[in-house]
């Protein structure tokens, strides 16, 4: 199946046309790139869908393959799992410019930089809950590695991707220095 411009989803996979339709929010934005749309396709995906995303997305990732399986005995990958399990679905979120303009600066701003965390310099300071994701090169990667959160003892970057209460999202990947890559999140 044909989303956006060029995204390809396997309709092996099991999802529908109506729930990829649904989830794909990012379709016609044009700021956004196809792995950007990608994130959001995917994030949307597990909030409109948690169980389903689980069996589907989840069940039997590991990680890219050119980490190897390192999150084959991950307890956050387990009690991601359980989470998506009992959670209940939430509404799909919608794309605006001021957050994918912030996500884009300061995804820029790292990359560039080779930085890691939250702490922008040269890019406006935003109120938004912030994930940031290193070294993943799909949007998809990007969503279950904030969602999965590995060594993460917060949980944080899961907490905010599945808080029912954000309606809107911004996204912004870029070439890192030390990464190979990196994507800003921005939820409101």
């Amino acid at each position: 199946m044909l989303l956006g411009n060029s995204l390809i989803i396997s309709e092996e996979k099991n999802w529908t046309e109506g729930e990829l339709l649904k989830a794909n929010t990012a379709k016609n934005i044009s700021q956004l790139n196809e792995a950007e749309k990608e994130a959001i396709l995917y994030l949307n995906l597990a909030r409109l869908y948690p169980k389903k995303f689980n069996q589907i997305e989840v069940i039997n990732y590991f990680g890219p393959s050119q980490f190897g399986n390192y999150l084959k005995n991950s307890k956050y990958r387990t009690s991601l799992i359980k989470h998506l399990n009992r959670i209940k679905p939430m509404e799909a979120l919608s794309p605006r410019d001021a957050l994918n303009l912030s996500a884009k600066c300061f995804a820029k701003e790292m990359g560039v930089s080779g930085y890691v965390g939250h702490t922008r310099k040269k890019c406006k300071k935003s109120n938004y809950a912030e994930c940031c994701s290193y070294g993943m090169p799909s949007g998809k990667d990007v969503i279950l590695q904030l969602l999965i959160d590995h060594d993460v003892p917060s949980l944080g970057h899961r907490i905010a991707c599945l808080n029912p209460n954000y309606e809107r999202v911004g996204v912004g990947n870029h070439s890192h220095k030390t990464h190979q890559y990196c994507c800003v999140i921005e939820l409101i």
